[in-house]
């Protein structure tokens, strides 16, 4: 956590640009071995099991070492075994800045530097929870202010769609400020509707390349255009995003049921208030939209 908490420092001191950002953590990332593959590794689950765990976390807002003790494939000695491991085999996100050359060595001690004299949370709360962590990012990086009580959900909004992306795009999201919505110039717009006690318009607006790298990556198909299959693909990732964030709002009482999900191009429903929201990825950029469906 601490990488994601510290490179959101970095692009808001604009000492690396949101492109820069997305691939030193892809970079860093993709030497990190993952903590089902160490687990299968040292034998304390099967690759069943850890099928299982990735099932379980389309359906609620986990992480994989939590559930795993949940179910019993591990025990709470095993998963701290596996995450200092985990912790031991992977480059650091300040290895990878200065192997990809965007900052050097003397420029980095310094905005380490500056980063540990300004930041307000500690290592230990760092590494305590990775939702309340990633919530606090957020909200320094993103102003609903205006927005009321409604704020609040789109923070939370916000918060379950970001980690869905690390778990199931397998990709670092790199988020920027929030702006009103205006026109979406992206081709592809995939959106549902959230409705009940609240009622929430959601979308993500892409480019062709960024729908099919979405389509792929949640899927693990290969797919070569954007057919239905493709389309269908990635509009079920939303629908798993708002399926959790419904879970969620029931465990504190709010009952909240999903419209279909749709994809179109080329077009934008007419929304009053909401906001886009930019978010980078190494694998394309994609613009989150949030709006009161009242």
């Amino acid at each position: 956590m601490f990488n994601q908490y510290f490179g959101q420092y970095l692009l808001n001191t604009k000492k690396l640009t949101a492109q820069q950002l997305a691939e030193v953590m892809n970079y860093e990332r993709s030497v990190r071995v993952k903590l089902g593959v160490l687990a299968v590794d040292a034998k304390f689950m099967t690759a069943k099991q850890v099928e299982t765990v990735h099932h379980l976390q389309r359906l609620c807002d986990k992480r994989f070492g939590e559930l795993a003790v949940d179910q019993g494939y591990l025990t709470c000695a095993q998963l701290e075994d596996l995450l200092e491991n985990q912790h031991c085999r992977h480059l650091s996100l300040s290895q990878a800045i200065v192997d990809k050359e965007y900052l050097t060595l003397a420029e980095l001690e310094d905005v380490l530097a500056d980063y540990k004299q300004k930041s307000q949370l500690t290592q230990k709360q760092v590494e305590e929870s990775f939702t309340s962590v990633s919530d606090q990012i957020n909200k320094q990086v993103l102003d609903f202010t205006k927005a009321g009580a409604q704020g609040e959900i789109y923070q939370d909004y916000i918060g379950v769609l970001q980690r869905n992306i690390i778990r199931f795009l397998d990709v670092d999201p790199v988020i920027s400020k929030n702006e009103p919505i205006c026109k979406v110039t992206n081709k592809w717009l995939i959106y549902q509707r959230i409705v009940g006690e609240i009622n929430l318009f959601t979308g993500l607006a892409m480019d062709d390349e960024t729908l099919l790298a979405i389509a792929r990556q949640y899927s693990g198909e290969v797919l070569p255009e954007i057919d239905e299959l493709a389309k269908d693909s990635a509009a079920e990732f939303l629908n798993m995003v708002n399926g959790i964030f419904c879970v969620n709002a029931s465990e504190q009482g709010m009952e909240l049921d999903l419209q279909l999900q749709k994809i179109v191009q080329n077009e934008m429903p007419a929304l009053e208030n909401g906001y886009r929201i930019p978010i980078n990825l190494s694998i394309g950029a994609i613009d989150v939209i949030v709006a009161s469906a009242e």
